[in-house]
């Protein structure tokens, strides 16, 4: 499927949200993780860099479109920070930690305004040689300090800034911090000379130790700047303070924790126009794994709470893609695997509903509300009845959809079984039913639909080689609901032992669903592991991804307008990889994987430069050195990120031609699909094949 941004005045808020993400830390300030690059990146590496430290998620920031990168290292050692040429990694200016450490284990990046020629960052009460925490503004083009304002000078003794970055407010005038000595304590500062505005004390705070702050908006009804925070805690979770000159104000809070372990670790994430914040959280306790809020007055939109079929436990930051899909890592479960693409009938983009069961799952198994090949929603549900159990065949076995299945003839469950549809739109239908296995008395599934009975025969059995109608599929056509249901009845053939099913397509002739398919693969409930779960606007979720022994995707990911996800799966302390996962819409590719160092569990966050190129650095809790990598980008019209640019990526730009915003087929990221981008291709035909 592909993303349009459907409304004309989107584009210049894109606009607005790439220079952000460019020219302020992607992460920490509660910014979406959007990168404008349009091209992947390759596992080629550019270059590497050896660093006196890590870095943590406080992440890497740019200025000069790209050109230059900014950190602050991390670890047991004093931190620096950095001025990078991206082009080769060479060091343009680096702060002395003898004459102005950072502290150690300081979490917060570095805030770049590029405009007023500053980056601003914060230090922890660890710091040497001042023995106390401070925000500093540092003179973007040489690293010297323009000003310095410790603790003890804004009259905040024993405070600690540096574990949350510094958020620059909408008209860069301002800068606000949170104390994590007393994360109740907010406090706002003069960009221009460091002087302390005001301290707002929260009547809510919550007790782990990372509070960070963020995201910051200018709300459209007050023009007064707004500072969203969450908090561990049942009463509090989500707070939202207006900045209101000489002090700032409570505007709203919500109570979203059921229980301690909610939000102890992240900022919130805003919504493309900063209309809704979204915030993900570990399960424990019941406590929702995301929740979405209306930025305006805290109302809770919608919720997702961790079940047997989602398995979610969100770590950290979610981030926000382009068309407005939420993308968060964590632990997931899915069904291995899950059906994207034709069967009999059908386009490469369709997408289908994932039926996931197994014995452990409440009888019958159901899903509401599936959705169309389109990923458009209908009214219209699904109960599996009387099915012994759901199973899978080895991968060798069938495509993606006939090589899992749900069957009778076991556990006493030997039929007839119902597959019943219901809230079915009226109008007339095709109904596709898929019955496979490659073992002899596992077939012969007999279907009876409106009182019509047909039978699935394999001749002979065997490995699936295409769709065949009678052999592995069988078509009623032109049939109608009776108010609102479709009942299609399974029963084993005489001389069998077994009726598995695959799966099914309706596909509308006439009514409210004329040229819909509405697909559903019959899976069986996977296992948990990490991954990386994307999140349509409405709460429900597109699709899972998790790759084979995955542990936990723990650190902040983030996405690009080429809709390439970049996230890291930790499994232990010495196994933790960076991931390219590219989102096809309806399913997610695996693209590519790179191993990284010993890392401390968490800490590794990616960030994109505009051209595509990749950067991240282990982090480590003790004081060795570190390398910071840099990833190559795909050659200029790569569109799907296959490697080859070929028929397939110059479809894919003929295709959008016109198309405008944050799209993977504008080859040389102008915001608009044109001519240019595809003589990009054409004079990259056949590169990488």
């Amino acid at each position: 499927m592909r993303y349009t941004l459907g409304v004309l005045g989107l584009l210049a808020l894109m606009t607005v949200s790439w220079s952000q993400t460019l020219h302020t830390t992607p992460h920490g300030e509660g910014m979406r993780g959007l990168s404008p690059a349009t091209r992947p990146a390759t596992p080629n590496i550019r270059w590497q860099k050896q660093l006196p430290l890590g870095i943590a998620h406080g992440s890497i920031t740019f200025s000069n479109n790209g050109q230059f990168l900014y950190f602050k290292t991390f670890g047991a050692g004093q931190g620096q920070v950095f001025k990078v040429n991206a082009a080769d990694g060479s060091t343009v200016w680096a702060t002395n930690p003898a004459t102005l450490g950072f502290g150690n284990f300081s979490y917060a990046g570095v805030t770049v305004d590029e405009a007023a020629g500053r980056v601003y960052t914060s230090a922890r009460g660890s710091a040497q040689p001042t023995g106390q925490s401070f925000i500093a503004a540092l003179d973007i083009t040489t690293g010297a300090p323009i000003w310095i304002k410790t603790a003890n000078d804004l009259g905040l003794a024993g405070a600690d800034f540096g574990r949350g970055n510094v958020l620059l407010s909408p008209d860069r005038a301002r800068l606000y911090v949170r104390d994590n000595a007393d994360p109740s304590r907010i406090v706002a500062l003069s960009a221009a000379n460091g002087n302390l505005l005001w301290v707002y004390t929260s009547p809510f705070g919550g007790p782990p130790p990372f509070q960070t702050l963020g995201p910051v908006w200018r709300d459209p009804v007050s023009g007064r700047t707004r500072i969203a925070f969450s908090n561990n805690a049942v009463n509090g979770s989500v707070v939202v303070i207006e900045d209101a000159g000489t002090t700032a104000n409570l505007v709203w809070s919500a109570n979203v924790a059921l229980g301690l372990n909610y939000r102890w670790w992240g900022n919130l994430v805003a919504s493309l126009d900063f209309s809704t914040l979204y915030a993900n959280s570990f399960s424990d306790a019941g406590n929702p794994v995301m929740t979405a809020l209306r930025a305006s007055d805290g109302q809770i939109l919608w919720q997702i709470f961790s079940d047997i079929f989602n398995g979610m436990n969100q770590y950290q930051n979610p981030v926000v893609g382009g068309d407005g899909t939420i993308y968060s890592g964590g632990r997931v479960t899915i069904p291995p695997p899950i059906m994207n693409g034709p069967a009999a009938t059908g386009q490469a983009g369709d997408f289908w509903n994932s039926l996931a069961a197994s014995d452990a799952v409440q009888r019958p198994w159901t899903l509401q509300n599936l959705r169309a090949h389109d990923d458009s929603a209908t009214t219209i549900d699904i109960e599996n009845i009387d099915f012994a159990e759901s199973s899978t065949y080895p991968a060798t076995d069938g495509d993606d959809l006939m090589r899992d299945y749900h069957y009778i003839g076991a556990l006493g469950y030997n039929g007839p079984a119902t597959i019943r549809l219901s809230e079915v739109p009226a109008g007339t239908y095709d109904l596709y039913l898929y019955s496979f296995t490659p073992i002899a008395n596992d077939q012969n599934a007999v279907f009876t639909v409106n009182g019509v009975t047909k039978t699935v025969t394999p001749d002979p059995p065997g490995p699936f080689t295409r769709y065949l109608e009678n052999v592995n599929y069988v078509v009623y056509r032109d049939i109608s609901p009776l108010d609102g249901e479709i009942n299609i009845t399974v029963e084993i053939d005489l001389f069998n032992l077994y009726a598995v099913v695959n799966g099914l397509q309706l596909v509308g002739k006439t009514g409210a669903l004329t040229g819909k398919r509405v697909n559903v693969d019959f899976n069986q409930l996977g296992q948990i592991g990490g991954g990386i779960t994307a999140i349509r606007p409405d709460g429900t979720i597109r699709w899972q991804f998790k790759p084979p022994g995955s542990g936990e995707f723990s650190g902040w990911p983030v996405v690009t307008c080429g809709r390439v996800i970049y996230a890291c799966d930790q499994v232990t302390f010495a196994e933790t990889y960076l991931y390219a996962v590219r989102d096809n819409g309806n399913d997610a590719t695996f693209l590519w994987r790179f191993q990284l160092p010993y890392s401390y569990f968490g800490n590794n966050s990616p960030s994109v430069g505009p051209d595509g190129t990749v950067y991240i650095a282990a982090s480590r809790d003790n004081a060795d050195p570190q390398i910071l990598y840099a990833f190559a980008p795909a050659p200029a019209g790569d569109i799907n990120a296959d490697g080859c640019i070929d028929d397939a990526d110059l479809l894919a730009v003929l295709f959008n031609f016109g198309a405008t915003g944050c799209l993977p087929e504008d080859v040389n990221g102008d915001s608009v699909v044109d001519d240019a981008d595809l003589l990009e291709v054409l004079f990259n035909f056949g590169t990488g094949c």
